[in-house]
């Protein structure tokens, strides 16, 4: 315990003995040299500090090192505080938790996008009013550039650290478990596109689209196990995407044709009773059958207009069992030149569909992440 005295504070104290008449901050009419509580205060946390500096310093060291720790192999996403927000750093308090430690990081962060936006907005007031001139806004405006690259770049880290977490879940759900089953079909469609949901309502980095391919994230329309006109006694694809309606209609463009449309069907890993009656490649081009009559609506009631030049992309995603392998070969399949997965065109229906076998998926998304997570070292 400490005690300060002075005898500005015995001047200024009140006739109750309970407080100072010293004003908490000072006043933009007032001068620098007048004291204030704040100033007073910061003084005292200075000296006690340096008085302390022996106890404190190891206590302070290892918390920075706790710090940069868990953002560098944690939380990626708040790096760039390590380098502009040092001083709000070193106010976090020691031995937190790491929930307690990501709620302060995540408040500091927010505190520097604030800071951000108001020298941002500053900035562009200044060379307005001519208080900047061109080749100080430039220099200025390059620092401000310099921070938000480094943020942006920061959030970079936090979305490529979330792929490797999805491609790690998705090698554990393809092994057995130690009942010595594999994990229901549900658990990788859920990883892929969460199931009873569609794009209307899933925010865009609540899915994992990018796992199939990249552009499909930027589809029109995604319905992922709802039912045709969301009504139970229907059919439903595991997910159904409708790309680029066409207007054929001058009404309003009330009709309107799919350009694309793509259907996955999902199976569990390594099933192996395939047969002629039942398997995903009849299974997809039922649903194609369905689709071009014209008659299937979505969970609207809207009918999904096909038209005779609407293609078909359609996606089984399954282990490559002997079952499955025999019904490929009956149907004139081809390999992939990888040989994991197999795929053919049907003229007839406008459609390519393609075997995607869980092993194949994996490979190609960490071989198009590779040097993403080279870069962050994961």
């Amino acid at each position: 315990m400490g005690v300060l005295r002075s005898r500005y504070l015995d001047d200024s104290v009140e006739m109750n003995r309970l407080s100072f008449s010293i004003p908490d901050r000072r006043y933009s009419n007032e001068t620098s040299a007048f004291l204030t509580m704040d100033k007073i205060m910061g003084s005292v946390v200075s000296a006690v500090s340096e008085f302390l500096k022996d106890y404190l310093q190891p206590i302070a060291t290892s918390k920075k090192e706790r710090v940069k720790e868990y953002v560098i192999h944690k939380a990626p996403q708040f790096r760039h505080l390590l380098k502009y927000m040092l001083k709000e750093i070193d106010a976090i308090k020691p031995n937190l938790s790491d929930d307690e430690l990501d709620d302060e990081l995540y408040r500091i962060k927010r505190q520097f996008d604030r800071q951000i936006s108001n020298e941002n907005e500053q900035l562009v007031n200044d060379l307005n009013k001519g208080i900047l001139s061109s080749e100080e806004y430039i220099s200025k405006f390059g620092d401000q550039v310099e921070k938000v690259t480094s943020a942006n770049g920061s959030a970079l880290a936090e979305y490529v650290a979330h792929r490797k977490v999805i491609l790690d879940l998705m090698e554990f759900g393809i092994k057995k478990k130690e009942d010595g089953k594999f994990q229901r079909e549900s658990f990788l469609h859920n990883l892929i596109y969460p199931m009873h949901s569609t794009s209307e309502e899933l925010p865009y980095n609540n899915h994992n689209l990018w796992l199939i391919d990249e552009k499909l994230a930027y589809c029109s329309y995604v319905s992922s196990d709802i039912p045709f006109d969301n009504s139970p006694n229907q059919e439903r694809t595991d997910i159904l995407i409708l790309d680029r309606p066409v207007a054929v209609s001058d009404e309003e463009n009330r009709d309107r044709e799919y350009e694309y449309i793509t259907i996955f069907e999902l199976k569990r890993p390594m099933r192996d009773d395939y047969n002629g009656g039942a398997n995903p490649i009849d299974q997809l081009y039922g649903y194609v059958s369905k689709l071009k009559s014209n008659q299937m609506r979505d969970k609207d009631g809207r009918i999904i207009r096909v038209g005779a030049n609407t293609k078909f992309y359609l996606y089984a995603v399954c282990d490559i069992t002997r079952s499955l392998e025999q019904i490929l070969d009956f149907r004139d399949f081809s390999q992939t030149p990888d040989k994991m997965g197999y795929y053919r065109y049907n003229s007839k229906l406008n459609s390519y569909i393609e075997i995607l076998s869980y092993d194949k998926i994996i490979s190609d998304a960490q071989k198009r992440n590779k040097i993403l997570f080279d870069k962050l070292g994961i």
